[in-house]
């Protein structure tokens, strides 16, 4: 499994406006998204408007950090020293709970994911920036 790095050689996200307050909250180890106040649909990634409905209605919630992969791939070379620093590793989407998708990184020995798995949250400091990874989750496992 990869380990958390605190160099600064990291790459750090583009933060879109839109997001800044999923930035803030990952700051705090908190997981979050948006749900719209009138269709009730999560939105992912964040918006200023509704993507299902069009409303301007839209509430940051807190996931709960639970969900199941949607799909994955490993990297067995990263695209930088920092990165090939911890491979293999493996990305991809994980389906949240609360219906949304995210892309991420699954901190699990590559052949131990799998399609469907039951993955929570955990957080790692990269750089400056504070990002969520997900692994196995375990029964009664909070996020």
């Amino acid at each position: 499994m990869s380990e958390t790095s605190n160099t600064n050689d990291w790459p750090q996200p583009y933060r879109l406006l839109d997001a800044e307050p999923y930035w803030e909250a990952l700051a705090d180890e908190r997981l979050t998204f948006q749900r719209c106040g009138d269709c009730e649909q999560a939105v992912w990634p964040a918006h200023s408007f509704c993507t299902h409905c069009g409303s301007a209605a839209l509430a940051w919630v807190r996931s709960a950090g639970h969900g199941t992969v949607y799909s994955h791939s490993t990297i067995m070379r990263g695209p930088t020293p920092v990165w090939a620093g911890i491979a293999p590793y493996t990305v991809g989407f994980v389906r949240l709970d609360e219906g949304y998708f995210l892309f991420t990184q699954i901190d699990e020995p590559p052949d131990a994911v799998e399609i469907g798995m039951e993955v929570s949250v955990r957080f790692v400091r990269r750089g400056a920036q504070v990002l969520p990874v997900f692994a196995r989750a375990t029964p009664g496992q909070e996020a």
